[in-house]
């Protein structure tokens, strides 16, 4: 049985529940049951429902979304940044800041918007490395608390750009110029 056969049974199997039927026998089940009960009743209605979209979407299932703003951070949510005590990647502090907004509705901040930024005000560099483009700290970003440091990963070794506490608190004090340098770059 493949996984969507076994998904269709499993979307047979809840709807019928959902109806206090029993899918093995297709006998009705008690008024007592607990299937019977609202709550659950509804419960397996919208499990079903899912499992019917990704069988009929052949194995997809999409979430509906509101549509979302671009990002924004007010002073109280960025106040509750938790800044390491040692040099983070722009990943790692991108994420901290994503988890401060209400991402159903606001765009994620993007780690390119701040290397860009960054760029834009001489602390990053970019260079060729391989082939590729790599951005790398100026001497003023050095000063600021931007560094490279060799680490190993999957693909071998590389070396990262990291952001020390006072390089973290640099971006966060200007984060709204960069959210605006942004906004400017779209229209």
């Amino acid at each position: 049985m493949t996984q969507m056969e076994t998904i269709a049974r499993a979307q047979m199997y809840l709807e019928k529940l959902a109806n206090g039927v029993n899918p093995l026998t297709d006998e009705e089940v008690g008024e007592s049951d607990v299937i019977n009960n609202v709550r659950i009743s509804r419960c397996l209605f919208y499990a079903s429902g899912i499992l019917k979209q990704i069988v009929e979407n052949k194995g997809k299932f999409k979430v509906e979304r509101p549509d979302r703003k671009p990002f924004t951070i007010t002073p109280e949510q960025l106040a509750r940044f938790e800044y390491a005590d040692y040099g983070i990647s722009i990943t790692e502090f991108t994420k901290r800041i994503n988890t401060l907004i209400d991402t159903v509705h606001i765009n994620e901040l993007k780690s390119k918007v701040i290397l860009e930024w960054l760029v834009e005000a001489g602390l990053l560099t970019n260079i060729i490395v391989n082939n590729k483009t790599r951005r790398r700290p100026t001497p003023q970003g050095e000063s600021m608390g931007i560094f490279t440091e060799e680490r190993s990963g999957q693909y071998g070794t590389y070396e990262g750009v990291f952001y020390s506490p006072k390089a973290q608190h640099f971006i966060v004090d200007n984060i709204g110029e960069i959210i605006a340098s942004s906004n400017r770059e779209k229209k």
